[in-house]
C-alpha cells in the first residue's frame, strides 16, 4: 500500500515536472525573455508560443473610393485628423518606414508636407520703391531696408503711398513660402498587418502594425507616389480612444451608427487592395506577377483567396 502511494506521488510529481518542461520549451523559459514573446507594436499581442501560423501583408487603401468615404468625410479626413494630432503633439512617434525603427521629428514631418521646395539661400535684392510707379499685385520692392509685397493693384489715388504706412496695400515680404499638400491630397494609406493563427483559441487574427500616409501620383509633383510618414497603429489607436470627438468614422447610410476610428479598423470597415505579402525580395505582388495592371489586380485577389483558404484549412488542423 505504501509502495503504491509513493509510486502515485512520484508519478504525479514527474507528470507536473514534464508539463512544466513543455511549457518552458513552448513559452516563457526557452532562453528568451518574457518581453520577447510579445510584439511591442501590437494592440492585443499574441505570444509567439501561441502562434501556429503568421504572415505579414500590406494593403493599399484608396480613401477616395466610395466604400472608404467614412474615413474621408469633408473636413474630417483621416489624413487631416492625423496631421492635426501631430501638430498638436497628441501623436509624437513618427517614423520614416514601416519597420518603426527610425523616427522623424515634428519639424521633419512638417517639411515633408511641403509640395514645393523653398530656396533657403540669401534673398535676391529687390528693386527700390518708386513713388510714381503703378505697382500691381505681387510686385516686391525694397523700402527703407525692408522688402514689401503689393497686396493688390494700386489705383491712381493709391500711387505714391509709402509701403510702411498702409499695411492693407503693402505687406512685409518674408520670402518664398512652400506650397503645402492638403489633407485631401493624401488619399492613400498603406496598412501593414500580421495575419496570425492563434492555436489556443483556434482563430485567425489580423494584427495591424502600422499605417503609412501616401500622396498618390496624380497629386504629387513628379507623378509618382510620395510617402509622407508612417505611424505605429498602437499610437493611433490610443489617440482614437482618447479623442472620440475627433476620431470619427462616418456611416454614410445612418449617422446614428457613426463609429470611433478604432472600432472602424477593428471591424475592418475599410476596403483595400492587397499590395504586398512578405517575401525574401520584398517585392510587391505586381512585381512578382509581371504583366499588366489587370494581371496585378488578379494576382492580388488570388493572394486574398489563398489567405482565406489557408484559414479554412488551419481550422481543420
Amino acid at each position: 500500500m505504501k509502495f503504491s502511494f509513493r509510486y502515485c506521488v512520484a508519478s504525479l510529481l514527474a507528470l507536473i515536472g514534464l508539463s512544466g518542461n513543455v511549457v518552458a520549451q513552448e513559452g516563457l523559459s526557452s532562453g528568451e525573455s518574457k518581453v520577447s514573446q510579445y510584439n511591442p507594436n501590437s494592440v492585443n499581442p499574441i505570444p509567439k508560443y501561441e502562434q501556429l501560423y503568421k504572415q505579414r501583408i500590406w494593403t493599399r487603401v484608396d480613401l477616395e473610393q466610395k466604400l472608404n468615404k467614412g474615413f474621408f468625410a469633408k473636413n474630417n479626413e483621416f489624413s487631416k485628423i492625423i496631421i492635426d494630432a501631430v501638430m498638436a503633439d497628441r501623436i509624437q512617434n513618427i517614423y520614416f518606414e514601416d519597420s518603426l525603427t527610425r523616427k522623424m521629428t515634428k519639424a521633419e514631418f512638417a517639411e515633408r508636407l511641403n509640395k514645393t521646395e523653398v530656396d533657403n539661400s540669401e534673398p535676391e535684392q529687390q528693386p527700390l520703391y518708386e513713388v510714381d510707379y503703378p505697382y500691381f499685385e505681387g510686385d516686391i520692392v525694397e523700402y527703407n531696408g525692408t522688402n514689401y509685397i503689393c497686396n493688390r493693384d494700386l489705383s491712381d489715388s493709391q500711387i505714391g503711398i509709402a509701403p510702411s504706412s498702409d499695411p492693407e496695400l503693402w505687406g512685409i515680404y518674408g520670402g518664398e513660402v512652400a506650397e503645402k499638400y492638403f489633407p485631401t491630397d493624401i488619399t492613400l494609406m498603406e496598412v501593414m498587418e500580421d495575419i496570425i493563427m492563434d492555436k489556443r483559441r483556434a482563430r485567425q487574427y489580423r494584427d495591424i502594425q502600422s499605417i503609412k500616409l501616401i500622396v498618390p501620383g496624380k497629386y504629387s509633383n513628379d507623378g509618382a507616389n510620395y510617402y509622407v510618414a508612417t505611424f505605429a497603429y498602437k499610437d493611433l489607436e490610443r489617440f482614437f480612444r482618447e479623442h472620440p470627438e475627433k476620431a470619427v468614422w462616418y456611416n454614410q447610410q445612418n449617422s446614428a451608427e457613426n463609429r470611433n476610428l478604432g472600432d472602424a479598423f477593428l471591424l475592418r470597415l475599410f476596403h483595400g487592395e492587397l499590395y504586398k505579402t512578405e517575401n525574401p525580395d520584398n517585392l510587391p505582388i505586381a512585381s512578382v506577377y509581371e504583366g499588366s495592371a489587370k494581371q496585378g489586380l488578379m494576382a492580388s485577389q488570388w493572394e486574398e483567396m489563398k489567405i482565406m483558404e489557408r484559414e479554412h484549412n488551419l481550422w481543420s488542423y
